[in-house]
C-alpha cells in the first residue's frame, strides 16, 4: 500500500469513528442537574408577588438585577418539595462562596411556563412594611 492509499483509508475510519462517537456522546455537557433547574427558573417569565417585589424595593432591587443575581444562587432540594401540586416548589439560596454577598433565600414556584416568586426572606427587610 503507498502512503497515500494508508492515509485515505485511515481518513475513512477516523471519520466513522468521529460519527459514531458524536452520535453517542453529541448533546452530554458539564452542567449539574443544579445549574440546568437554576437557569430554567431563570429564564422563564417572572410572576412576582406583591409582597415580594415590595421586598425586592426594600432590598434596592428589581426584576433584571434580581434575575442577574440568581447565577449565585442555587436550589437546596432538601427543603425543596419539586413534587407539589399544582406547581414545584424549590427553595433557592446563594451557593456557598456567595453566602456573604446575599443575605436572603427565596421560594420559587416551577409553573409550566412561569416561575412565581410569593415571598422573598431577607432579614434586611424586616424594617419594611411589606404584607
Amino acid at each position: 500500500m503507498k502512503f497515500w492509499q494508508r492515509l485515505k483509508f485511515y481518513g475513512i475510519g477516523f471519520g466513522i469513528g468521529l460519527l459514531l462517537v458524536l452520535g453517542l456522546f453529541g448533546n452530554r455537557s458539564c452542567t449539574t442537574p443544579n445549574e440546568i433547574k437554576m437557569q430554567e427558573l431563570v429564564f422563564q417569565y417572572f410572576k412576582m408577588s406583591e409582597k415580594a417585589k415590595c421586598k425586592l424595593k426594600c432590598l434596592q432591587m428589581n426584576e433584571a438585577l434580581l434575575k442577574i443575581q440568581l447565577r449565585h444562587f442555587e436550589v437546596n432540594y432538601d427543603l425543596s418539595d419539586v413534587h407539589k401540586d399544582p406547581c414545584g416548589e424549590y427553595y433557592i439560596q446563594p451557593k456557598e462562596e456567595h453566602q456573604a454577598e446575599y443575605n436572603y433565600k427565596l421560594i420559587m414556584y416551577d409553573c409550566d411556563t412561569i416561575t412565581k416568586i410569593l415571598d422573598i426572606n431577607a432579614p434586611s427587610t424586616s424594617s419594611c412594611n411589606c404584607q
